[in-house]
């Protein structure tokens, strides 16, 4: 079977460029004005107002996030939120990224106090709302987690946003693995030819990237699968790893068994898990 989409490791940040892509451009990012234009630029900064400790926090909080530092990112949210007008602009640019940074350290219960009241006021914000899917993930509530992504992937489907429709996938749950950890991503629908339903990124201990794991449903699977189960598919659990020889790239696949069924996020995620793990070794 051969792979369809490439994790970079930009892929554990996914959560944070989620967010980051909320408000562009904010105040301190436009070529400066004419005077002639000074004012009405002024009316139009949302950091105007802020004072200069809480425009040195905004600064700090905005390079932090493009560094990918996810715990100064949080705790420089948490100072500057309570200073900021809620519904504006500034504000709603601060919690997405606050909210992804906790999300990031393990912080759901605060991500979800801020996630929550910001969905009800934005229902259809797609980056909030992919956020909250994995929040509920991480939290372990699979009711609220599956309304969520049925959420999520409706929007995506309906969407005008450009930025938006480009994305195949979204993170949607961090597991920490017995080394390392993985990061499971949610595709919109079923990705390429082998109609990949679940995909995960395994990074190592130190947070690099080793290879991939994808739950595979190849239509040729179905053959003498489909007749005898109405209603049911085949999955496969497949991982890709790639290797630099003589200078050139190339991929290995390994298929580690089958599931029949119907697609169950726990039950594939911790058969997935499990393959990670080397409790199931590949089909020889």
């Amino acid at each position: 079977m051969e792979a369809k989409l490439k994790c970079g490791a930009a892929t554990a940040s996914l959560g944070l460029i989620l967010a980051m892509a909320a408000v562009s451009p904010l105040g301190g990012q436009e070529p400066a004005a004419s005077s002639d234009s000074a004012t009405s630029q002024s009316k139009n900064d949302p950091l105007v107002d802020l004072s200069p400790d809480n425009r040195a926090l905004f600064d700090e909080l905005r390079t932090a996030a493009q560094q990918n530092d996810n715990a100064n990112t949080l705790a420089t949210g948490r100072k500057l939120l309570p200073a900021l007008k809620l519904g504006t602009q500034l504000s709603d640019f601060v919690t997405q990224l606050t909210a992804g940074s906790a999300i990031e350290t393990g912080e759901i219960s605060y991500a979800l106090s801020l996630l929550k009241p910001f969905i009800d006021a934005h229902p259809d914000d797609w980056r909030a709302a992919s956020l909250l899917a994995r929040a509920y993930a991480e939290s372990g509530d699979k009711v609220l987690r599956d309304q969520q992504i049925a959420h999520v992937t409706a929007l995506h489907k309906e969407t005008s946003d450009p930025a938006f429709a480009k994305l195949h996938i979204f993170p949607i749950q961090k597991v920490t693995l017995h080394s390392g950890y993985a990061l499971f991503l949610y595709p919109f629908e079923p990705l390429g030819n082998h109609h990949t339903y679940l995909m995960a990124a395994i990074f190592t201990s130190s947070g690099k990237e080793d290879y991939r794991i994808e739950l595979e449903s190849d239509d040729v699977d179905q053959a003498f699968f489909k007749s005898k189960h109405p209603g049911e598919r085949r999955f496969s659990i497949d991982t890709y790893r790639e290797s630099n020889v003589g200078g050139k790239l190339s991929e290995s696949q390994a298929l580690h068994g089958f599931i029949d069924g119907i697609f169950n996020y726990d039950a594939m995620r911790d058969r997935m898990v499990s393959t990670a793990n080397g409790e199931e070794s590949p089909v020889k």
